[in-house]
């Protein structure tokens, strides 16, 4: 016997940082740090074009930053704006 969920897909925390990034596809955008824990989302957005950086440093001049699903320290987007970098917090509400 199967039984299926009643819903399945997405919390709504995941869908909205993926809406995000699904966006913007096509312009310079990276994810710092893996947008959410799932590899095959991770890679599909890698396939489009959105990299994925570990550092602040990292962060391409002329490049949004979107901030990973799961939340950086509110010091990163201000360090963003600084370098005049627009940056996209995703982080799950």
């Amino acid at each position: 016997m199967v039984i299926l969920a009643k819903n399945a897909g997405f919390c709504f925390g995941v869908r909205r940082a993926v809406d995000a990034v699904e966006t913007h596809i096509g312009e310079n955008i990276v994810t710092l740090g893996p947008l959410i824990h799932n590899r095959d989302v991770v890679r599909s957005l890698e396939e489009r074009g959105v990299a994925c950086i570990d550092r602040v440093e990292d962060a391409p001049d002329g490049a949004t930053v979107v901030i990973r699903s799961h939340g950086a320290a509110p010091e990163i987007c201000d360090t963003l704006k600084l370098r005049g970098i627009k940056c996209i917090d995703a982080t799950c509400p």
